[in-house]
Order: structure tokens, then C-alpha cells, then sequence
């Protein structure tokens, strides 16, 4: 009688059939009674794993050696270990059966934009931020610049993978993250500040006031306004209340106005342009005309 189980573990999980030739008859009566899963073809775990992730890339690795995840999986295993993964995209040089639970690719990806995870290749997070960047509007990239990723590298990821379908939409993502944007509210401020020419801005650039480094969103060094994107989350507890009162203080003493925005007061632009020109000096539009 054979100890399934202690083969299983033996073979940390995953059974190749090309490995097993002698046991190619036990393997399908196993399957057939439930005892086993079938994952890929020829490559068999306990049913219990079968959607355990670290046992679903293992099996890919034992059958598809020069595999590189990419999509939700790479996301996962490199910047964003709380990603869910639903289905495992998988890059190969090579066409490959359809399995459930997988997608294959046929593409190939530049050795510098891939890293190593164990037995597997995994895209590397600038070309993960980019490639998602036609459906997400660069969120995967506000994550990295966040994490003060060089933009050079976001910027040489998308130069690597030429003739993609959506590239014109990625490389208006990337462009528009040359302005350091950490967030899509903080995307559309940018967008609204070139739409109507203001400038003189930095953004997500270090103020000093109180002893502290603060962040700030937008800052106008010469006007010494601050243009502050608050999200839902802002006060999400008696900490971070605490937190913005003693920020906003320190930079007020620092001489610093501070303007919050939510992603509402984004909505009407004509009166976020409005205060902004008066907040740095320039006037309001209707005062411009007025004095014309």
C-alpha cells in the first residue's frame, strides 16, 4: 500500500507525473477517487491545496520552469502582499495549455524586469505598476513614487515593453507621474493646476516647521501655501485627528496656509482655481477681468 500522503510531503506537495512513470496508473485512480487534484497537466497536489497559492506556484515551477508571474500574483509576492489573487498570470516565451486557475501569456520580458521568488521569476513592481496603469490609472504607481521609487525606473519598465495594446494610455500615466502624484486625488489636482497654467508648485515636497519633516501634498514655496488632498480615511481615528491638528499648527507657525481639499471640492474646479489664485497672489479670475 502506498503512503500518498508521505509521497506528497516527500515531494513538498506536488507530484509530476513525468516523475512518477511507474506510479502513472495509481496517480489517475487517485485523481479519479478525489484523492488527489489535478493543477496543470501532469502535475498533481492533495485536494486540500489545491487553491493554496505558494502550492499552485510551486506546481507551476515544477512544470513550467522558465514561468514569470505577473499580474495580481506578482503583485502579491513583490509591493503589494495584500493583493488577492483569483487567477495566476503566467509569462512564457512559449504557447501553453489552458489550465483553471491560470492564464497563460505568450510574451517575453527583458531578464532586468524580472526578479527571483524561489524557483519562480516575477516581474519586477515598476513593470507590475505599469502594466496595470491602463486599468488603474497609475494607482500601482502612486504606490511606488509613495514609497519613493525612483520614477526612472517606472519610466524605463514602460520603454522596456514596446508595441503593447493600452501603451498609449500607460505612457500618459507615466507622464502624468513625472509631477510625483501619491494618489488619483492628488492626479486630478495635477491635472487641474497644468489645466489652468498655475505654477510655481512642487509636489509631495518636505516643509520643515516645529523640529518635524512634514509632507506636503502641493507646495508653493514662494507663496508658502500648501494644498493638503484629505480622503475618506483622513480622521479615521482619535490618532490621526490628533496628528493633523498638531501638523496643521506646526506648519501655521511656520507660515505656512494650509488648503484642504477632498475629492469632492476637486469635482468643482472653478472654485478650487479660484482659491488657489488667491492664495498664491495671482488674483481671482473674475478680479483679472475686472481690472482689465
Amino acid at each position: 500500500m502506498i503512503d500518498l500522503d508521505g509521497l506528497l510531503a516527500r515531494h513538498n506537495g506536488v507530484l509530476l507525473a513525468g516523475e512518477h512513470r511507474a506510479r502513472k496508473s495509481s496517480l489517475s485512480r487517485w485523481f479519479r477517487a478525489g484523492r488527489l487534484a489535478r493543477l496543470l497537466p501532469g502535475v498533481y497536489v492533495h485536494p486540500a491545496a489545491r487553491d493554496d497559492l505558494a502550492t499552485k506556484l510551486r506546481a507551476l515551477a515544477a512544470r513550467v520552469p522558465d514561468a514569470v508571474i505577473a499580474g495580481s500574483a506578482a503583485a502579491r509576492l513583490t509591493h503589494w502582499p495584500g493583493e488577492t489573487v483569483r487567477e495566476i498570470e503566467v509569462l512564457s516565451p512559449s504557447r501553453r495549455v489552458p489550465a483553471p486557475g491560470f492564464r497563460f501569456v505568450r510574451r517575453r520580458v527583458p531578464a532586468e524586469l524580472v526578479h527571483r521568488h524561489r524557483e519562480l521569476g516575477v516581474l519586477a513592481a515598476p513593470l507590475i505598476a505599469v502594466d496595470s496603469a491602463a486599468r488603474d490609472n497609475g494607482e500601482r504607481i502612486d504606490d511606488l513614487l509613495r514609497a519613493r521609487v525612483p520614477l526612472g525606473a517606472i519610466e524605463a519598465a514602460l520603454a522596456a515593453s514596446p508595441h503593447r495594446a493600452g501603451n498609449r494610455v500607460r505612457r500618459r500615466v507615466v507622464e502624468r507621474s513625472r509631477t510625483n502624484p501619491w494618489s488619483q486625488a492628488e492626479r486630478r489636482l495635477h491635472d487641474i493646476l497644468d489645466r489652468h497654467r498655475i505654477t510655481g508648485w512642487t509636489a509631495n515636497r518636505p516643509a520643515t516647521a516645529g523640529g518635524r519633516t512634514y509632507w506636503l501634498d502641493v507646495g508653493f514655496e514662494a507663496a508658502r501655501v500648501a494644498l493638503e488632498v484629505d480622503g475618506y480615511e483622513f480622521h479615521s481615528d482619535r490618532r490621526a485627528f490628533e496628528s493633523d491638528r498638531e501638523r496643521g499648527n506646526e506648519l501655521l507657525v511656520a507660515n505656512w496656509r494650509v488648503l484642504h481639499l477632498t475629492w469632492a471640492m476637486l469635482e468643482d474646479e472653478r472654485r478650487l482655481v479660484e482659491r488657489v489664485r488667491a492664495l498664491i497672489g495671482l488674483g481671482s479670475s473674475r478680479a483679472r477681468a475686472r481690472g482689465r
